[in-house]
C-alpha cells in the first residue's frame, strides 16, 4: 500500500487557503472576476507563514503519492504540457505615474520577449489590445524616454489607436513638444520590440542588455561624455560644455544624404555591423540612428517636403529654359510603377543643374495620357509655365510621343500651330508607309530576320562566298550583323555601316529567301491553296542598287550626328568634353554638314521630277 500523502488535494488546499484569507484579511472589491487558476495563485500567495513552512517542509516522497502508476503518468503528462512562465512582474511600478495604463487582462499567449525581463508589460486603459513596454530602470529612476515614464509601444491593432495615444502624449507637455520632430528619447515600435531592445542595449547606467544577457563593453573603446559621467569620472563644467551637445538632427540629416547620394539601401542603418562601426566611433551617434528602414524612408520624405520650397525658388531663378526628362521605373515583380522627373537648367551663375524634382507613383496602365497628366501636375506643382519650359528629352517609346502630344494640345496657345492638320496627317501616313516598305524598312526587316543559330550560319556562308569572289586585299573577316536598337544612340548608323560593308552577303541572303518563297507561291497557286505566310520583304524585289544608294545617303547624314554625340559626351567641366565653348562649334559643324547636303538633295529631287515628266509625255 502506498503511504497516504499528508498534503491535501489542490482543490481542498485552495478552498482552505481562500477561507483563511477571507477571515484574516479585509475584503477588497475586485475589478473583475478571477478564473480558477488565478484564484489558486492568489490563495497560495496569501498563505500564512505556518502554511508556507508546512508546504516547504514536505519532502519529495511525502508530497507525491508513491507506487501509483496513474499518478506518475498524470504528473509526467502535466510536465510535458507545461508552458513557459508568462506571468507579469510589477514590482516597483508606480501606477500614479502611468495614469493611462493598466495591467494586461491576460498573460501573453506566446512566450514573452526577453525585453520584459527588464521592464513591465502594460496596456492602455481605453485600448487593451495595445501593449506597451515600460523600461524598469527608467521608470524607477524617473528617466523620461517617451514623453512619460520610459514607455515603448510593442504592438498595435489600428492606426487610429496609435494616433489617439500619440495625441495623448503630446498634450501632456505641449510646450516641450512644440517642434515638428519627435524628441530625442521617444521610441515607437508599433509592430515590433526592436526599439525597446535598442533602448535596453544602450551603453548607459542601468542598461546595456541584449537577448543573451549583459552586453560586454569592448576593451579599448573610447568612452563618450555620457559614459564618462556615468562611470563617476570628474569632468569640469567647461570641458563638459565643450564636448557635449551632440546634434542629433544634423547627424540624421547627414546620414540620410549619405544614403541618397551613394544610392545605398535604407536598411543599411539597421545592420548590426554598420551600427557597431558607428557605435565604436561615438555611441551617441549609434543611438541617434533609426532601427527601422521605414523610419528612414519617412524621414527622407519629410526632408524632401521641407526642402521643396527651396527647389521651387531655384527653378524660378533659372537663367535658362527648364528642360524636362522623365522615364518610367517598375519595382521588382512589377507591383508598383514610378516616373522619375528631372529638370535641367542653368542657374544664375551659369552652372548646369540636373535636379530630380519628383518621383510620382503611376497607377494603372502607363499610357501616354496618364503620363501627360502626371507630368502636367508636376510642372504645376513646381510653377514651371510655358514661358520657362524648354524641351522634353525622352526616349522614343510610343507612350512618350503620345504624352508630349497630349501636353502640346493642353496648351496650344503656347505654340505657333499654323500648319494644315490634314496635310500633316497625310505626310505622316506616307512617311509611315515609306519606313515600312522603303529601302530602310526592307534592310531592317532582313537584319532582324537573322536571329537564330541556323540563320546566322546561312548568313555566314553567304559572307564566305562573297569574300571568295573579292581580291585577296579586299577580303573581310566574317562579321556579325549589327541590329539597330531604338533606344540606343547611333545604333542605326552602326547597322547601316555594317550593312554597306556586307552588301553582297545581304543581297544573296535576301535573294535566297525571295526565290524560295516564290517557288512555294507558284506551287500553292497551281494547287489552289492559300499562299504561305511570310514577311513582306520576301515577296519584294529585294534591295536594288538604288535602294543601297538611299541607305548610303542616310548613313552619310547620320555620321555627323554620331561624331557630335561622341564629342559632347561628359559633363561641362573645364578641360572635358561638353563645355559651352565646345558645344557651339559642334552644332556649327552639324549644321554645316547638313546644309552642304541640301543642294545635292534638291538637284537629285529635280532630276527625278524631270525624268518623271519625260516618262509621262
Amino acid at each position: 500500500m502506498a503511504k497516504r500523502s499528508r498534503v491535501p488535494t489542490n482543490t481542498a488546499a485552495a478552498a482552505a487557503a481562500a477561507k483563511r484569507a477571507r477571515l484574516s484579511r479585509p475584503s477588497v472589491l475586485s475589478q473583475r472576476s478571477l478564473s480558477p487558476q488565478e484564484t489558486l495563485g492568489a490563495a497560495v500567495s496569501q498563505a500564512t507563514t505556518f502554511e508556507s513552512q508546512f508546504f516547504e517542509s514536505q519532502t519529495e516522497e511525502e508530497g507525491a503519492a508513491e507506487g501509483s502508476q496513474a499518478g506518475t503518468a498524470a504528473t509526467t503528462e502535466a510536465s510535458v504540457d507545461t508552458e513557459p512562465d508568462n506571468g507579469d512582474n510589477f514590482d516597483g511600478i508606480n501606477w500614479d505615474r502611468l495614469p493611462r495604463f493598466m495591467k494586461p487582462l491576460t498573460t501573453g499567449r506566446r512566450v514573452k520577449s526577453w525585453i520584459f525581463q527588464h521592464g513591465y508589460r502594460v496596456v492602455e486603459l481605453y485600448d487593451q489590445n495595445r501593449v506597451w513596454f515600460v523600461c524598469k530602470y527608467c521608470h524607477i529612476h524617473k528617466v523620461i524616454d517617451t514623453g512619460g515614464s520610459g514607455v515603448f509601444a510593442e504592438m498595435s491593432t489600428s492606426k487610429s489607436s496609435w494616433l489617439d495615444s500619440y495625441r495623448l502624449q503630446i498634450t501632456d507637455n505641449i510646450e516641450a513638444r512644440a517642434q515638428w520632430h519627435v524628441p530625442e528619447n521617444v521610441f515607437d515600435v508599433s509592430k515590433a520590440t526592436s526599439s525597446a531592445a535598442a533602448h535596453l542595449g544602450l551603453q548607459k547606467r542601468g542598461h546595456g542588455f541584449t537577448k543573451d544577457g549583459l552586453k560586454p563593453r569592448r576593451t579599448g573603446q573610447q568612452l563618450s561624455l555620457r559614459q564618462t559621467l556615468e562611470t563617476g569620472v570628474a569632468v569640469s563644467q567647461e570641458a563638459a560644455n565643450a564636448m557635449g551637445n551632440f546634434n542629433i538632427q544634423q547627424f540624421r540629416e547627414v546620414a540620410v544624404f549619405c544614403l541618397l547620394d551613394n544610392n545605398l539601401p535604407m536598411e543599411l542603418l539597421a545592420r548590426p555591423s554598420f551600427r557597431e562601426m558607428i557605435s565604436l566611433a561615438n555611441p551617441e551617434a549609434e543611438a541617434a540612428l533609426w532601427v527601422s528602414p521605414r523610419s528612414v524612408a519617412t524621414y527622407a520624405m519629410r526632408l524632401f517636403q521641407y526642402m521643396q520650397p527651396q527647389i521651387v525658388c531655384a527653378l524660378s531663378e533659372a537663367a535658362s529654359k527648364i528642360h524636362i526628362s522623365f522615364d518610367g521605373w517598375t519595382t521588382k515583380g512589377g507591383k508598383r510603377g514610378f516616373f522619375g522627373v528631372v529638370a535641367h537648367f542653368a542657374n544664375a551663375s551659369g552652372v548646369i543643374q540636373d535636379l530630380p524634382i519628383a518621383l510620382p507613383h503611376l497607377a494603372g496602365s502607363h499610357t501616354g495620357d496618364a503620363i501627360a497628366d502626371t507630368i502636367k501636375k508636376t510642372l504645376q506643382e513646381y510653377s514651371i509655365g510655358s514661358d520657362k519650359l524648354g524641351y522634353f528629352v525622352l526616349d522614343n517609346a510610343a507612350n512618350n510621343d503620345t504624352a508630349v502630344s497630349s501636353l502640346a494640345h493642353a496648351n496650344q496657345e503656347a505654340y505657333n500651330n499654323n500648319n494644315n492638320d490634314e496635310q500633316l496627317q497625310t505626310e505622316e501616313v506616307y512617311m509611315q508607309e515609306w519606313r515600312q516598305e522603303g529601302p530602310l524598312g526592307v534592310l531592317i526587316d532582313v537584319i532582324n530576320h537573322i536571329k537564330t543559330p541556323q540563320q546566322h550560319e546561312i548568313f555566314r556562308s553567304f559572307q564566305t562566298a562573297a569574300n571568295a569572289e573579292l581580291p585577296a586585299r579586299e577580303r573581310l573577316h566574317v562579321l556579325e550583323p549589327v541590329k539597330p536598337v531604338v533606344t540606343r544612340w547611333n545604333s542605326y548608323y552602326a547597322a547601316f555601316k555594317r550593312a554597306t560593308q556586307l552588301q553582297a552577303a545581304y543581297n544573296s541572303y535576301a535573294e535566297h529567301y525571295i526565290n524560295a518563297l516564290s517557288l512555294e507561291d507558284r506551287r500553292a497557286c497551281q494547287r489552289g491553296n492559300k499562299l504561305p505566310e511570310a514577311p513582306s520583304w520576301m515577296r519584294s524585289t529585294g534591295l536594288t542598287a538604288a535602294d543601297w544608294a538611299v541607305i548610303t545617303e542616310y548613313q552619310d547624314c547620320l555620321e555627323p550626328l554620331k561624331l557630335a554625340t561622341e564629342k559632347l559626351e561628359g559633363r561641362g567641366k573645364a578641360g572635358k568634353y561638353g563645355a559651352i565653348y565646345e558645344t557651339i562649334p559642334v552644332f556649327e559643324y552639324v549644321l554645316g554638314a547638313l546644309e552642304a547636303r541640301t543642294p545635292q538633295m534638291s538637284m537629285s529631287k529635280l532630276s527625278e521630277l524631270s525624268q518623271l515628266a519625260c516618262s509621262a509625255n
